[in-house]
């Protein structure tokens, strides 16, 4: 990270300033990191004194406008903040998608400009050639944005709030609700052109939100739809809700997409983009050191000694074939995965990044649902390289389908494919099998979420990632929550839902997660040795029915310079 607080952190500093003056008090006394002192201080403002109440939309502004009353000192504020502050790794990623053409336009609402320093920064190592150049409308300098927007001269960056060399910062009440309305326009018109995907920023500011929501109604705006990140224990603002409702009202691909930070994100986004080698050799060379260490499994008698123990499963082999399909004319993959399910064809489809179209499963089920859109099933396969430096997404994506189909055909479960995650989740309660994991819980394995309509599961989130040249099985004890199926009270059960699934999580300390880790990990492994998995059990002739085989122990550390670990180690 960058080590520059979050809006969140500065809301509390501004509080804990203003705190401490309204009562006479030295900062240095005072610890808002303790659990009482910051309760103190979150009561004393909560909608009185002269701050909005917790979580008002306008609480950042009017709490930095009070505490720094002059644009001056706001500017002066932000410029220490940001000294000494350099790009992370997630602006590197955006860097490099700039440079493949990935990424065209980003605004931000930042007031640092280390979106722009990592881009030179790369650019400079990577030796592009041609030199591309960077355009940086701060400010006060919307005619520049619009016309590098006019004549494509991409990639731009543009600032929303300015940067911290600029005493107009806008980071008051007024000035936010003032923004340039040229800057608007550039906005709109870029949402008329490009799909959008928010990181970072929670919706608070009105006059920002609008242009969204009137972007909705240009032909044609959102090509490629809308993602909204938000912090998975944070629900998307109500006014970010009512945006997607909106988008989705409108025709429009729109979905908030849970994630943990910035370069958890960007991380993800690179993994699934075909990017150069200069610019891939440029990102390892930035990219943070490993975590984790491959070691060997402890070996006879060793002492006790603490351990962290990590969710991930060794997977031990994947699917080695795809068959290729034809297609008489170019189709959609959204069109062929439709008809399959409209169909209920035991099989996957996938586009690999050349352009193939490719299946598993049954294959008469495949032609004869495939048949009306002029897609047939050829005789040619196609080898999968799981060894191989880069992994096609669409590869590791056809195999996670796969593997979450296959478990969730285990005793009491049912498997739940989504765009915001892949789970299995509890099905029957009653199961025998599932004895376990109801003695993890200390409860019910499902219900109904309270004062809702909507249904309730302990789930299992799954994923499949390689690290240390070795492919893993992520399995993360979770909430699964069914969609509501009444738009007009969504985004109020939505909350409901959030609030319900905190409220079992805060609870779940050590002990208690490492039981359920290990019920989900016995649950799916059959026990606590290897497990072969097979997608549907075809018969041999019936077509391609990818096979896996995952271990049941889990990955864990061991602590370094511990004489008493000199005979085992950690896996």
């Amino acid at each position: 990270m960058s080590d520059i607080p979050t809006a969140g952190a500065l809301i509390l500093r501004f509080k804990h300033e203003l705190y401490c003056s309204a009562h006479q008090l030295d900062v240095q006394d005072i610890d808002p990191g303790d659990p009482r002192t910051r309760a103190s201080i979150e009561s004393y403002f909560d909608g009185r004194n002269g701050l909005p109440p917790l979580g008002d939309p306008e609480e950042y502004s009017i709490a930095f406008e009070t505490a720094y009353p002059s644009a001056e000192l706001r500017a002066d504020f932000i410029a220490a903040l940001c000294q000494g502050r350099g790009p992370n790794y997630g602006h590197y990623v955006l860097a490099a998608l700039m440079a493949a053409s990935r990424l065209q336009v980003v605004f931000t609402t930042n007031f640092d400009d280390l979106v722009e320093a990592g881009a030179h920064s790369l650019f400079e190592l990577a030796a592009i050639s041609p030199r591309l150049s960077l355009v940086v409308a701060g400010l006060g300098e919307p005619d520049i944005a619009s016309r590098a927007l006019q004549k494509g001269s991409f990639p731009l960056i543009a600032k929303l709030h300015g940067d911290f060399r600029s005493v107009r910062l806008k980071n008051s009440v007024d000035e936010l609700a003032s923004q340039d309305a040229e800057m608007r326009h550039v906005l709109r018109s870029a949402c008329g052109r490009f799909g959008l995907i928010v990181a970072g920023y929670s919706g608070r500011d009105a006059s920002i939100m609008e242009v969204l929501v009137e972007a909705l109604d240009d032909k044609g705006s959102f090509p490629t739809g809308i993602y909204w990140c938000h912090r998975p224990t944070d629900p998307p603002a109500p006014e970010v809700v009512d945006l997607l409702t909106a988008a989705r009202n409108a025709g429009k691909t729109a979905f908030a997409v849970p994630v943990d930070n910035f370069i958890e994100l960007t991380g993800a986004v690179e993994r699934g983009v075909h990017l150069a080698d200069n610019l891939r050799r440029c990102l390892k060379e930035r990219r943070p050191p490993a975590a984790l260490l491959p070691a060997p499994m402890p070996a006879g008698p060793t002492r006790p000694f603490p351990i962290l123990r990590f969710n991930a499963l060794p997977v031990l082999s994947l699917p080695n074939q795809v068959r290729c399909l034809d297609e008489r004319s170019p189709c959609e993959l959204a069109e062929v995965q439709g008809a399959l399910r409209t169909n209920r064809v035991r099989g996957l489809v996938a586009r690999r990044s050349g352009g193939q179209l490719v299946a598993v499963g049954h294959e008469q089920q495949l032609a004869e649902a495939l048949r009306p859109l002029g897609v047939s099933v050829s005789d040619r396969t196609e080898t999968l390289d799981w060894d191989a430096e880069v992994t096609d997404p669409a590869d590791l994506g056809l195999a996670l389908d796969a593997l979450t189909l296959g478990l969730g055909r285990t005793e009491g479960l049912r498997h739940v494919l989504a765009r915001r995650g892949h789970q299995v989740r509890v099905a029957d309660p009653q199961a025998s099998s599932l004895a376990r994991l109801k003695s993890a819980c200390g409860g019910p394995l499902s219900g109904t979420v309270p004062k809702t309509s909507l249904l309730w599961a302990e789930a299992a989130g799954l994923s499949i990632e390689r690290r240390n040249g070795s492919w893993w099985l992520l399995v993360v004890p979770e909430i699964w929550v069914s969609p509501p199926k009444d738009r007009l009270a969504q985004r109020g059960e939505q909350m409901t839902a959030g609030t319900f699934i905190q409220q079992k999580r805060a609870t779940r300390y050590n002990r208690t997660a490492n039981a359920l880790l290990d019920a989900w990990v016995r649950l799916l492994c059959a026990g606590v040795g290897s497990r072969q998995v097979n997608t549907w059990n075809l018969g041999p002739a019936e077509g391609i029915d990818p096979m896996f085989e995952i271990d049941g122990h889990t990955a864990f550390s061991r602590p370094f310079q511990v004489a008493a670990v000199t005979r085992g180690s950690h896996r």
